[in-house]
């Protein structure tokens, strides 16, 4: 169901089904292998290390009918590519084989998760938020979900990093990011017997 091309603050692919694509802040060599089968790519928000311009000009050239779906504030970041489709939050799209929902996530910069449908399985995709309140996804088939930090190590780790001299960016993922603990909450009050997690943009710390 899914394919975990790259995640993390270097770069985010995620493929579903072979043919839908969330994010694509990696480089057109990373996607050439599943090129073919991607029939339109979602886009969360600006930053670079889940958007490559290069790359979906890229995508694009090769596949010209590739859509590329996004809300409506992700626009003026795209501009000069084709077959945009702009999405309003809690809307449902129907693609004929499958469904599209943007979700309302809380980052440094506007941005959204997905809800996608597709052959009788539901799918809720979510990282770089600062949290999931209000947000409900009961029975879902699979959660890819952001586990970014440890709430009980991560002062530790800051610790550790500014004594040797190294920038702690994990100062900001405690306002902009999801916790292992929250993502374990959201899932535990949300999972069926038989969903499966994955686990995205884990932090790496030293």
């Amino acid at each position: 169901m899914y394919k975990v091309i790259a995640t993390g603050s270097t770069g985010n692919a995620v493929l579903y089904h072979g043919s839908i694509l969330v994010d694509c802040g990696v480089s057109f060599s990373a996607l050439k292998p599943y090129m073919r089968d991607i029939q339109i790519v979602l886009l969360t928000h600006q930053h670079g290390d889940h958007i490559n311009i290069n790359t979906l000009k890229a995508l694009q050239g090769e596949r010209p009918t590739l859509r590329i779906g996004c809300c409506k504030w992700m626009l003026p970041f795209i501009e000069g590519l084709k077959n945009i489709d702009a999405y309003e939050v809690g809307q449902v799209y129907d693609y004929g084989t499958f469904s599209i929902s943007a979700i309302q996530l809380y980052h440094d910069v506007e941005n959204c998760g997905y809800r996608i449908f597709k052959d009788g399985t539901k799918i809720f995709h979510s990282t770089d938020t600062a949290h999931l309140d209000g947000i409900t996804a009961k029975g879902y088939d699979l959660y890819a979900i952001e586990h970014n930090y440890d709430e009980d190590t991560i002062q530790e780790v800051i610790e550790r990093q500014e004594a040797i001299g190294v920038f702690a960016h994990q100062k900001g993922s405690i306002n902009s990011h999801l916790s292992e603990q929250q993502a374990r909450d959201f899932i535990f009050n949300n999972r069926g017997k038989n969903s499966e997690v994955v686990r995205l943009h884990e932090t790496k710390s030293i």
